[in-house]
């Protein structure tokens, strides 16, 4: 995703330390977040008694990709200023799940569970890689940047209404807790919407092809398809591979294309 967000506009590959830091940062984030999770009260359809059996994999992991992290880390220390936000929206996430105060506490007053997770991942993959070849911000880039956080938000949604009776029970406050269904309905449909409106403004103002404008609509509009079945499921299918999925789509299509491309015209 972050290769991408450099890719389509023609500036190559963010360096390779920085894709180790970001492979290490994220499997990190996970394991701990995993680690921490109350297997007795935070169900999920398959995934919760697998992992009541294997929270040590998770600390192995944790302990194994934080070794990873610090290392391409100090290899980052040039772009530190732009790593920090990323660090500080990963632990402001996670940190209501730690057994202690005042991080429990974190639970009642962190409203924005929602957008804290979308814009982490947006800032990581849509902001930061320009920034780490050190290229000066531009407005499309910003309007791209959008683009992939109404894409992204609108999942995250999902993840929620998922975990919305868990988040009651243990008095977390995010968008799903505080707003009836009709209206969560409504911010969902708002954000695809924006999408679609940044997706034509990035269109315009870009010089991409007609297959990279194509290829950065099918996410959301097969988000959109699955919104009434992701409100009826707890399948971990459904939102670790498919939803989530989603949201590394337009890279992986946009890769292949590249890949047909370079394999036709070796064949010419």
């Amino acid at each position: 995703m972050a290769g991408y967000s450099t890719h389509l506009f023609s500036l190559g590959f963010p360096p390779a330390h920085f894709a180790g830091f970001l492979f290490f940062s994220t499997l990190a984030s996970y394991s701990i977040h995993w680690y921490l999770t109350d297997e007795t009260t935070e169900i999920t359809a398959s995934r919760t008694p697998w992992l009541s059996r294997n929270k040590w994999l998770h600390a192995t992991f944790f302990v194994i990709s934080s070794i990873g992290c610090a290392f391409f880390l100090l290899k980052e220390l040039g772009y530190i200023k732009w790593i920090v936000p990323a660090i500080f929206l990963t632990l402001l996430y996670t940190a209501p799940k730690f057994p202690l105060q005042p991080f429990t506490t974190l639970k009642k007053f962190i409203l924005g569970k929602t957008i804290l997770l979308a814009l982490m991942w947006t800032y990581v993959t849509s902001a930061l890689p320009f920034f780490i070849i050190s290229k000066p911000w531009e407005p499309l880039y910003t309007l791209f940047f959008i683009n992939r956080f109404t894409l992204i938000f609108p999942i995250c949604i999902l993840f929620d209404l998922r975990d919305k009776d868990y988040d009651k029970l243990t008095g977390v406050k995010s968008l799903v807790t505080l707003l009836p269904p009709q209206k969560i309905k409504i911010v969902f449909n708002i954000f695809v919407m924006l999408h679609l409106i940044t997706a034509l403004l990035v269109a315009y103002f870009s010089d991409f092809g007609l297959v990279d404008n194509f290829i950065l609509l099918i996410p959301i509009i097969l988000t959109f398809s699955l919104y009434n079945r992701a409100i009826k499921t707890k399948n971990d299918y459904l939102f670790y591979f498919i939803l989530d999925g989603l949201m590394a789509l337009s890279p992986i299509l946009y890769f292949i294309k590249l890949t047909l491309a370079v394999q036709y015209l070796r064949g010419i």
